[in-house]
């Protein structure tokens, strides 16, 4: 009886070593796995962020392209608003120009 005692201790010892690797092996494979989801994430997010980059300099890029074409349209309207105040101007001149003239010479205007 004795030695089945002792075959009975063994097994139950070899099937606790048999565990205890079995648990070492789990916990190397639940590490494995929350290391390979973290490099997974952190390449997701750094992609993510190269894109949104990417989309916000575009963005940026249209914008002021924008920008630059309604700022010629105003430039361009500006000069034309400028072009005819310089002409009203350079009218108006002539004719007041005329009339000191003819006062200083003793017109009736």
């Amino acid at each position: 009886m004795s030695a089945s005692i002792e075959a009975t201790l063994k097994a139950l010892v070899e099937f606790e070593s048999e565990l205890d690797k079995a648990k070492v092996e789990s916990a190397d494979a639940k590490r494995k796995a929350t290391k390979d989801a973290l490099d997974w994430a952190e390449g997701a997010k750094a992609t993510a962020v190269s894109k949104a980059q990417q989309i916000a300099s575009q963005r940026v890029a249209e914008a002021k392209e924008e920008a630059e074409s309604e700022a010629a349209k105003i430039r361009e309207k500006g000069g034309a608003s400028l072009k005819a105040f310089e002409v009203s101007i350079s009218e108006h001149r002539t004719e007041a120009a005329k009339m000191v003239a003819s006062k200083l010479l003793g017109g009736s205007e």
